[in-house]
């Protein structure tokens, strides 16, 4: 027995219920301290943790740039991180079109840096991924004469700045601007500064040309930082998060659960003072044994003692409707799908295709720019190896389509080109991956062999088969014949 002859301590009646309730009893307990409840303090520092770290959002205002916010956000934010993961894992499928080069030498050098010389791979998917949250990524070229580029190394773009040689004690303000880098700067200021030349330097940016960036020496830069996509997201990501972190701190405040012990519990004592002590002997026991509780198990308690859980669904406003015109913000700005960042609520299809759209512009919009900066890095290992080369020599960096065409609808598009003249035999062969045929697929089919395509046939007019649709024009005529003769006898 145990507990409950301590609890009871002698045969009792039980009587009407007169309640003595105990609110927020694991809260007030005397025994509820640091020492005796580590796994009570735990949950609370584990709470306080995760406020904290989003609260950092709002309420810091000490990052050295605006690209240390954006790696808190991306960090937090699950809705923001999904998305950007989506879009930067498009880049590890390309092609290099090694035919567009003539000059072996020049598609061997290629051929050797990407697949057995650098992680070309990595650099694609990491560019991708920093050109969505920073708008920029920038790597160092290291290479030798005669052998071509040896590494690519990845900067930390919150360490970096970039001047145009001008002296440090020389002011810069918006009438007086960087406009051209010349020198790449890591960790100004600091023992560990090192200095880089514009032309080691793979720059690779998007929106830059009219983009005001102020740096992290207070230096106004106009046109040579890419503009961000999560510059337009800062306040709405601190109002999601505030708003997240307000509700939560409001739920623990509320009392969820109190414990509420009868009369009878005390019915045979008459002293107040020992009633008193029996009552807060009964919470310490119970304090104990619920803390004591694995979350699999389930408390036994006498049945003078209550546990009442309280209903906090009406009590605190739901904010679900703001959270999704925060999400779909994200999406919108982005320009990525929601059911790709992992929301699977429902849409019209209309909306969904629509999105998927713009989407895939967008994607492609950064895969043009990513490889152009590749054929520029391309080149540089061709000069470093001393390979005579012309840009249109380059093999070019050839992404796959986001949304690849199934083979049916690629059947379609091919019989109707053919069928409307539009293309040759070879060229819809060609569209649905079969080889030409020669000169006589070189031929566009002729108008006269197509078939019909004006009005519908008439039933029953299929060759071979006789009409059995009675003449309209005779049914009409024979009353026409019977009013003559009519007329003739009169």
């Amino acid at each position: 027995m145990g507990l409950f002859d301590r609890i009871l301590g002698r045969n009792e009646k039980i009587v009407e219920k007169s309640e003595i309730n105990f609110t927020n009893a694991w809260a007030n307990a005397r025994r509820a301290d640091s020492s005796e409840n580590p796994m009570l303090l735990a949950a609370a520092a584990g709470l306080s943790d995760i406020m904290s770290q989003s609260n950092r959002l709002r309420t810091n205002t000490n990052f050295a740039t605006d690209f240390d916010i954006y790696d808190s956000m991306l960090e937090l934010d699950p809705e923001l991180n999904g998305a950007v993961r989506a879009v930067s894992l498009t880049a590890n499928n390309y092609d290099i079109n090694y035919r567009g080069a003539k000059n072996s030498k020049i598609r061997e050098g290629i051929r050797m840096l990407v697949e057995e010389t650098i992680d070309f791979d990595d650099i694609l998917i990491n560019a991708m991924r920093n050109l969505m949250v920073y708008g920029n990524d920038i790597n160092k070229l290291v290479g030798k004469t005669g052998v071509g580029i040896t590494q690519v190394q990845s900067l930390p773009i919150s360490q970096m700045t970039i001047t145009d040689g001008r002296p440090s004690t020389q002011q810069t303000d918006r009438m007086n601007p960087i406009i051209e880098p010349s020198t790449y700067i890591i960790r100004e200021g600091d023992s560990t500064e090192e200095q880089f030349n514009a032309d080691e330097i793979l720059h690779i940016r998007i929106d830059y040309r009219s983009h005001w960036f102020l740096d992290s020496e207070n230096r106004e830069t106009y046109g040579i930082w890419g503009a961000s996509r999560f510059s337009s997201l800062k306040q709405a990501i601190r109002a999601k998060y505030n708003t997240l972190n307000n509700r939560m701190a409001l739920e623990e405040s509320m009392t969820k659960q109190f414990i509420t012990i009868n009369r009878s519990a005390i019915e045979h004592i008459t002293d107040p003072d020992e009633q008193k002590a029996r009552l807060t002997f009964i919470m310490d026991e119970v304090v104990k044994t619920l803390e004591s509780l694995r979350g699999d198990q389930v408390p036994i308690f006498p049945d003078y003692i209550e546990i009442h859980h309280t209903d906090t669904r009406n009590t605190i406003p739901d904010n679900t409707s703001f959270l999704d015109t925060v999400n779909a913000d994200i999406a919108a700005v982005l320009q990525v799908p929601r059911v790709a960042a992992g929301q699977e609520r429902g849409s019209t299809f209309a909306a969904t295709y629509n999105a998927n759209v713009w989407a895939t512009t967008a994607i492609k919009r950064l895969q043009g720019i990513l490889a152009q900066s590749i054929q520029d890095m391309f080149s540089k290992h061709l000069e470093l190896m001393g390979i005579e080369h012309q840009m249109k020599d380059i093999p070019k960096l050839e992404f796959s389509p986001v949304e690849d065409e199934s083979p049916s609808v690629r059947m379609q598009r091919s019989v109707l080109g053919y069928n409307s003249g539009i293309l040759t035999l070879n060229q819809s062969l060609d569209i649905i991956g079969e080889p030409p045929i020669g000169r006589i697929g070189d031929v566009r089919k002729d108008e006269e062999g197509s078939a019909p395509t004006g009005r519908l046939p008439r039933r029953d007019s299929q060759p071979g088969v006789e009409e059995t649709t009675p003449d309209l024009e005779e049914e009409v005529e024979e009353p026409i014949q019977e009013e003559t003769v009519e007329e003739n006898d009169e």
